[in-house]
């Protein structure tokens, strides 16, 4: 009888060990950093308050992008100007875009000195 108490017991103590152990390895490794998305996208400056601001209408690849770093002086001539642009930016998820080139000159949401 007390053979198989003690059996027992270390057969629990073995189960409780492997659900231990398995949880540990379910959780997996922690991921490095991940680099941020650069993207070059043609498409037109938009403006519409409820979204926010300024966004990107995209001609290829096609969606909208909301603009995080916006500078509303810049912005607004290349929206009067009706043209298609070439943009160079980092996604921040899959709907905002933080811009570093309009037409491949340096973008920055910065106002210039007067």
């Amino acid at each position: 009888m007390n053979t198989k108490r003690m059996m027992m017991s270390v057969l629990l103590i073995l189960l409780f060990a492997a659900v231990a152990v398995g949880t540990c390895f379910a959780q997996g490794q922690a991921q490095p950093a991940k680099e941020p998305r650069v993207i070059t996208l043609q498409g037109k400056i938009a403006f519409m308050d409820q979204l926010g601001g300024y966004y990107v209408q995209g001609v290829k690849p096609g969606g909208e992008w909301m603009i995080l770093n916006q500078n509303p002086e810049v912005l607004k001539k290349y929206m009067e100007s009706k043209k298609t642009l070439t943009i160079e930016g980092i996604l921040k998820g899959t709907e905002r875009i933080t811009i570093m080139k309009i037409d491949g000159k340096k973008y920055t949401a910065e106002k210039p000195a007067k």
